[in-house]
């Protein structure tokens, strides 16, 4: 294991910098990321809020007409 280990850290190159331009694109690449896949990975994307009652708060012409019967 330890081989491994010394030949992986002969594959790395010197440390390099980088600066707070790329650093700030990087972090947001990485939150935005993680934003995206927390929504495709979330139990609660098939959440349905509301309960669809049929109670739309429109009236169509048949509901009117038994309005103005049961109203007579």
């Amino acid at each position: 294991m330890k081989e491994k280990w010394e030949s992986f850290m002969e594959t790395l190159g010197e440390t390099e910098t980088m600066s707070r331009k790329e650093f700030l694109l990087v972090l947001a690449v990485c939150i935005l990321g993680g934003i995206v896949f927390g929504m495709l990975v979330s139990p609660r994307k098939f959440t349905t809020i509301g309960c669809y009652n049929g109670n739309s708060g429109s009236r169509d012409e048949d509901a009117e007409e038994e309005i103005m019967e049961w109203e007579d």
